[in-house]
């Protein structure tokens, strides 16, 4: 079992053009003969306003989600972004800056001989699809960086089924 992550990556409020970046769309591929397992989770953190070295800490955006993958299948999970403005219907304001990290462990490598992972963003008007993709916030499979690999001593595995109620 390998751990992948994003780096943390900033949202910006809009896309190049004038729309709100209101969703992350999380896709996952399977292209082997067998049924694959996974674990994916989006962790997140708003922006402070007070210096650049104050720290602030993550939480889940997507809590950790077991997903398994039939044979040569594709299995997409849509995060909205965005809260809808109480004081104006069916309006979706943009939500103040956030940094975000995606992670996915099991059944995954590098070498992508396994599961794929993508994470593509920006502006959705049905909460499922992208109308415009903001290219900041587009990670191939090869994007991700591998936090750890499967050792056979006790480890902190943040997508660990005991340690998820602490994320």
């Amino acid at each position: 079992m390998a751990i992948f992550r994003t780096g943390p990556f900033l949202i910006p409020n809009f896309t190049l053009g004038t729309h709100p970046i209101n969703i992350i769309i999380v896709t996952l591929s399977n292209l082997t003969n067998r049924t694959l397992n996974v674990r994916a989770m989006i962790k997140q953190s708003s922006t402070s306003s007070d210096p650049v070295d104050s720290p602030v800490s993550f939480s889940p955006l997507l809590p950790a989600k077991d997903i398994s993958l039939p044979p040569n299948t594709v299995s997409r999970m849509a995060v909205p972004l965005s809260v809808t403005n109480p004081t104006e219907s069916n309006t979706t304001q943009p939500n103040s800056q956030r940094i975000l990290s995606v992670i996915v462990s099991g059944d995954i490598r590098k070498s992508g001989d396994l599961v794929q992972v993508t994470v593509a963003g920006g502006s959705s008007s049905d909460g499922y699809s992208l109308d415009i993709s903001e290219p900041t916030l587009f990670f191939r499979h090869s994007d991700f960086v591998e936090v750890h690999h499967y050792h056979p001593f006790p480890f902190y595995h943040p997508l660990d089924p005991k340690n998820v109620e602490n994320n």
